[in-house]
């Protein structure tokens, strides 16, 4: 570790498109790296995946908790061998007839990269819901001021999300509670798994030299605080930004010398790491 920079700390192959536009908003120049602190993989055999199909297909609303929720989902079951045109046709009849199953749905989404993914799966924007960009938070709370009017006694709400290995789960539990309260019905289904990667020695020491050298650590889960490695000198002298409330407040807990809250768009985080650098 040569001096301070800004880590981030999302699962591998979700960090380049940060990094990037991070970059493009005015970190150019500045040491940035990621550090993965969640181990992302899929959840669901061929045959739980067609069922999981069809169950959305009956349900009034689809809630996807994530856009890996939303790729995994769409996920095929099987691999489509590079150049071979007769396997990908396949998968592209596959992959609508999956997203015009779910057309007539609404679908509930708690920020704007989720949103992103359903779109980018054929999802139609009329039939998705999510907080306004300029809300104060992109969370369960903000979508349900813009959804509970759809639920009525016996709406069903398929809520789709990652499941938790060796951590208590994330669940959306109080998104469960206001529609049950409302008179809706809610199933919950795993379709991606989550878990904390394992250390090697030097990953160990390389965060330990992060947490006492300046570097600004970027949190967009309190699940992925939960899975920072032990170090021997603790979390007080390191900084952080949160991306919500909830996360600067396990980043606290966690032992973070220095926690700043900021919404989950591009600019102000940039803001809140200049401050900090």
């Amino acid at each position: 570790m040569t001096g301070p920079r800004v880590i981030l700390t999302r699962p591998a192959g979700q960090a380049a498109q940060w990094l990037q536009v991070l970059q493009a908003q005015g970190l150019r120049g500045l040491q940035a790296c990621n550090f993965p602190l969640i181990e992302i993989s899929d959840a669901l055999a061929p045959a739980q995946r067609a069922a999981l199909h069809a169950r959305a297909a009956q349900t009034a609303v689809c809630m996807w908790v994530s856009a890996n929720a939303v790729d995994y989902f769409f996920k095929p079951n099987s691999p489509v061998a590079q150049g071979n045109a007769a396997q990908a046709a396949i998968k592209n009849i596959v992959s609508t007839d999956s997203v015009t199953a779910l057309a007539g749905q609404r679908h509930w989404a708690t920020g704007p990269g989720t949103v992103a993914a359903l779109l980018q799966h054929g999802l139609p924007s009329a039939q998705i819901d999510a907080p306004d960009a300029q809300a104060a938070q992109w969370d369960t709370e903000a979508l349900w001021l813009r959804v509970h009017r759809q639920i009525q006694s016996g709406t069903a709400v398929l809520i789709l999300r990652g499941e938790d290995i060796g951590t208590p789960s994330a669940s959306r539990d109080w998104l469960a509670t206001q529609v049950r309260a409302a008179g809706g019905t809610v199933e919950f289904a795993a379709v991606y798994q989550r878990r904390a990667p394992q250390w090697s020695a030097a990953q160990t020491a390389w965060a330990q030299a992060a947490a006492a050298d300046g570097s600004v650590w970027v949190f967009s889960s309190s699940q992925a605080l939960a899975h920072l490695p032990v170090v021997g000198s603790g979390w007080g002298q390191a900084r952080c930004v949160a991306t919500h409330p909830r996360i600067a407040q396990a980043a606290h807990t966690a032992g973070f010398g220095v926690v700043c809250t900021s919404r989950p768009e591009a600019t102000e985080v940039v803001q809140s790491i200049k401050s900090m650098l």
